[in-house]
């Protein structure tokens, strides 16, 4: 997906998040400003939103020489998560459609999103969480998938969304356990999403095997993958992609089927998969 006018202001917004995130002063955070918008001026429209924003975050973490300046924020975001599990996991155990009902659990944790959402409400979400709508719902044609495949590469977005995405490979294990399923996470910190480091002391190890990617990109950008990575996506019998940042590198440029779980979190994104900002969606992408 390609990036509009509309992203170059998101990602400069995001920029000055940033700034007021880390209580940078105004020279610094000036000095900062300043040189994002150079960064923006160099890309016209034959570039999609993650690889304008790797350079931008890479700029700000040279310059402020923090490796990850979203450290903090998702270490909380994973705790908070995780005072959900419990709750979740009980509630599907009544569940008449558990596969279905983890899936809308996998999206409620996309709302953990501090690119684009530098606000949210975890517990709002988590309240509507079973009576989630869908303006596309693709979820039958990926059960049947998920009934004939052998492995599954299970694309990762977000720290703290990770926990969400644990409920619902669990689930999958447990109605296929033949199925081998690979968690992609990015190689290296970038806004919040989750990396190997990330997800040290988490419980997802015991159904997934856990692959760092080497993407520095907000999104599973193939540029930029390794040779492991990118063989176990275009190699596996079936592609779950959650988050937008996924979703805005690989849609319509990936050359394979991938099934998008994510909530709608811009106009961008929304015109784009004909949806409005706050839908949630289980959409099937090519082929």
């Amino acid at each position: 997906m390609k990036i509009k006018r509309d992203c170059y202001v998101c990602i400069y917004n995001q920029a000055l998040n940033v700034t007021k995130r880390l209580y940078l002063d105004e020279n610094k955070a000036s000095n900062i400003l300043r040189g994002v918008a150079l960064i923006l001026s160099k890309y016209d429209l034959s570039f999609t939103p993650p690889d304008i924003a790797k350079e931008v975050y890479e700029y700000i973490r040279k310059k402020l020489n923090i490796n990850d300046p979203f450290k903090k924020e998702k270490e909380i975001s994973i705790k908070e998560a995780l005072n959900f599990k419990p709750l979740l996991e009980e509630k599907l155990k009544n569940s008449k459609s558990p596969l279905f009902d983890a899936c809308k659990i996998a999206i409620a944790g996309n709302i953990i999103d501090l690119g684009v959402n530098q606000e949210y409400d975890l517990n709002k979400e988590i309240e509507n969480i079973f009576n989630m709508n869908f303006i596309h719902n693709d979820f039958n044609k990926l059960e049947n998938k998920l009934k004939k495949a052998k492995t599954l590469c299970y694309l990762a977005d977000n720290a703290g969304e990770n926990v969400f995405d644990e409920i619902l490979i669990k689930v999958i294990k447990k109605i296929y356990p033949k199925i081998k399923v690979y968690y992609l996470v990015r190689g290296k910190p970038i806004i919040n999403d989750i990396t190997v480091n990330d997800l040290k002391g988490s419980e997802i190890s015991n159904f997934a095997e856990i692959i760092d990617t080497g993407v520095d990109t907000p999104g599973f950008s193939l540029k930029y993958a390794n040779s492991k990575s990118k063989e176990i996506f275009y190699n596996a019998d079936l592609v779950i992609s959650k988050g937008m940042g996924n979703f805005e590198v690989l849609f319509g440029e990936c050359g394979r089927e991938v099934f998008y779980l994510f909530k709608v979190k811009c106009g961008v994104v929304a015109n784009a998969c004909g949806c409005e900002k706050g839908d949630n969606v289980i959409l099937k992408g090519e082929k």
